[in-house]
């Protein structure tokens, strides 16, 4: 076996590793959704000049063909024009524009964002009720949008975990119910 052949097998045996763990999506969908977010994206920055801009400040997320659209833009007409671009992406089914009217946050607050994430992902994974492998947690201004394809119960679970974290603002559900 060449060496090539070697690294493209590697490569594509930690894909399907990486991608067995989100559950019961199709594998179609897990590729989908590592390519809608980089899409969204360019979109969103070719929308308008002012978003592409440091007055605005966009995270896209992308669990199931579902976008979430968070951060900050100084005027409502960017927030608006951001989701049109976002929805114009193939495979996006829904966009959830969650997009605050403000300045962008300062780089404490996104550190304290990031330190909450990665609590409340480690709660996660060792609370054996919550499918933390299957949802995606992003934190944007101490608010927690949680993404994922889960049973009601498991959101319920997922939602009192992250309701037990300290510094969280608000929790804002964005899951896909399998019941």
């Amino acid at each position: 076996m060449t060496r090539l052949s070697l690294i493209l097998v590697t490569l594509a045996f930690s894909l399907s590793l990486s991608l067995a763990g989100c559950g019961s999506r199709s594998i179609g969908n897990k590729i989908d959704d590592q390519f809608i977010a980089p899409q969204v994206s360019a979109n969103v920055e070719r929308a308008h000049t002012d978003l592409a801009s440091p007055t605005s400040r966009i995270i896209v997320t992308s669990y199931n063909g579902v976008v979430l659209l968070a951060g900050q833009t100084p005027r409502a007409e960017l927030k608006t024009a951001a989701e049109q671009a976002a929805r114009k992406v193939q495979n996006v089914t829904k966009v959830h524009n969650e997009l605050q009217v403000a300045r962008p946050t300062s780089l404490l607050v996104r550190s304290n964002d990031s330190l909450l994430t990665s609590k409340i992902k480690t709660q996660m994974l060792a609370d054996s009720t919550v499918p933390g492998t299957r949802i995606k947690v992003v934190t944007e201004n101490g608010i927690v949008y949680l993404l994922g394809l889960v049973s009601r119960q498991e959101a319920n679970s997922a939602t009192n975990l992250v309701q037990s974290v300290g510094g969280v603002q608000k929790i804002v559900k964005l899951f896909q119910y399998t019941n």
